[in-house]
């Protein structure tokens, strides 16, 4: 038995990844750092000892049966451990992880992330592109092979203007959702599934150059099953993500055959609309229709030669994955603030007519004039983060996180709702004003810059974020100039949960009325 005891807490020191934890950082010798301010061992973070710390079991342990807790709602997890453990805390979730909440630590740990960030992969993915043949997908990459894929998806995606050539057409699909909502006697699960089209139908759009048409009387079927194999892989995502799925690593039971299944056709849908898509540029450019400099993403792609089309099935795929979960549940977020805060939503209405008129449409000018938009945005992220438990990284370099060492290849998670609330004046009030550019507002601690980061921070934030912010202002300009937002009684004190991003324990019973 202390053989086997010995053995366990051996691969405690080892992330299950493949990131190996340096054992010189192990010592019970308390270091000095930095003109004699004492750094403490990693042996000695607190957080939840013996068996808690084993492998897989240590994982399990923090939830149902043997907790209240559920992995949807790990963020209630993780402020239970910080309340008892301190503002470090080292658990295991997955692989050995170190917790932090205090935004100087976010600071240490972006700073240090390097030229090619680290953050966790998943091994179903590895498993499911091994078994299928595939080259590792974009999300799954590191180091320079990551930076060889994400550098021609920066060219494209990540300038300031690089989605403002899609406003026209997707303002189109933000116009079919307003005439969506105003239909009578929607459920609630009938809002939360026209948000899930709308983000779905506008990201598809940019990914792969036509529409899905999601909002025709009756879709295609091919259509609304691609939108649904990407919703349940999503949701197998989170479940790997929380430790549920960790066998079809080894085995191909039939959770992973059901999720291969649900890849395999998204690739094939995907793959069949980049082909229509190159035939389509093969004949502009045949014609002479074609220019080399035009801003479509899509065709960009398909001229980049050092893509295959592997690659740029991958890139678009990935872009709409990414684009539609996340976007659809926190436009709902941010549309349930508007409705508790009238006052808000009014001056933000204002603002939009002000500018944009009753009917007008939304240009990259007018919403470069829209700061009280961006505030409000901003603010509701802070208000409900969309991630549980924020950002995580595993930095190639050992850093010192409050007062404690910790070695590098450390799984290190930026506990972000937490901070959220507990550095911000009156955290429980909508103040989009918080955010408005003012000397007041100027803050002289840089490491509060580091709370509210919806789409993540340096070289790995989210290739997809203008597109995604670019959608809700759209949805938020179209829904205002023609309704008032407002929700039933019963829906006035929703509590969140997270699968893989945040939505309501209930669907939202919204109201929208006209206003014209």
């Amino acid at each position: 038995m202390k053989a086997i005891r010995l053995t366990l807490c051996q691969l405690c020191h080892n992330d299950v990844r493949g990131y190996l934890i340096p054992t010189r950082l192990m010592s019970s010798v308390t270091q000095m750092h930095e003109g004699q301010v004492k750094v403490r061992p990693f042996s000695e973070i607190p957080g939840p000892k013996g068996i808690y710390q084993w492998p897989v079991i240590g994982t399990v342990l923090h939830y149902k049966p043997f907790t209240k807790h559920t992995p949807e709602k790990i963020h209630r997890l993780m402020n239970e451990l910080f309340d008892k453990y301190g503002p470090v805390v080292k658990f295991r979730m997955g692989p050995q992880t170190v917790a932090v909440c205090d935004p100087k630590d976010f600071e240490t740990v972006f700073r240090n992330e390097g030229q090619y960030p680290v953050r966790p992969t998943l091994d179903i993915v590895t498993a499911y592109n091994k078994r299928n043949g595939h080259k590792e997908t974009f999300a799954q990459l590191q180091g320079e092979e990551w930076h060889a894929r994400r550098t021609p998806l920066n060219k494209r995606l990540v300038r300031s203007d690089s989605a403002s050539y899609y406003l026209e057409q997707q303002g189109q699909v933000a116009e079919d959702l307003v005439r969506a909502l105003a239909k009578e006697d929607l459920t609630a699960v009938d809002f939360q599934d026209l948000f899930y089209r709308y983000a779905s139908e506008s990201i598809f759009l940019v990914a792969f150059n036509r529409r899905l048409g999601l909002f025709e009387e009756e879709p295609d079927k091919i259509s609304t099953d691609f939108v649904q194999a990407a919703k349940t892989s999503t949701q197998m995502l989170q479940d790997a993500l929380l430790g549920k799925l960790f066998m079809t690593k080894w085995l191909k039971n039939s959770s992973y055959k059901k999720f291969e299944a649900l890849l395999n056709f998204q690739k094939k849908v995907t793959a069949d609309c980049v082909m229509e898509a190159r035939k389509v540029l093969e004949d502009r450019m045949k014609s002479g229709d074609f220019k080399a400099d035009e801003p479509n993403l899509l065709f960009s792609l398909l001229s980049e030669k050092n893509m295959t089309d592997e690659d740029i099935n991958d890139a678009v795929g990935t872009l709409y994955a990414a684009g539609t979960e996340s976007t659809a549940k926190n436009l709902q977020t941010f549309f349930y603030t508007l409705a508790l805060n009238p006052e808000k939503q009014e001056i933000l209405r204002q603002e939009i007519l002000n500018i944009l008129g009753a009917n007008g449409i939304l240009t990259a000018q007018a919403l470069s004039q829209m700061a009280f938009l961006k505030a409000a945005l901003k603010e509701s992220f802070r208000l409900y983060p969309p991630a549980a438990v924020g950002i995580i990284r595993v930095l190639p370099v050992d850093v010192t996180l409050g007062q404690y060492a910790v070695p590098a290849g450390t799984q290190i998670i930026m506990f972000s709702p937490r901070p959220s609330k507990t550095h911000f004046e009156n955290p429980n009030q909508f103040l989009p004003e918080r955010w408005l550019r003012s000397e007041e507002n100027v803050k002289k601690d840089t490491s509060l810059g580091f709370i509210v980061l919806p789409f993540g921070h340096g070289p790995r934030n989210c290739i997809g974020r203008r597109f995604a912010t670019q959608e809700m202002y759209l949805a938020t300009t179209k829904v205002l100039q023609n309704f008032k937002i407002d929700v039933a009684p019963e829906s006035k004190s929703t509590q969140f949960i997270y699968k893989m991003f945040i939505e309501p324990e209930e669907p939202i019973k919204f109201k929208f009325t006209k206003l014209h």
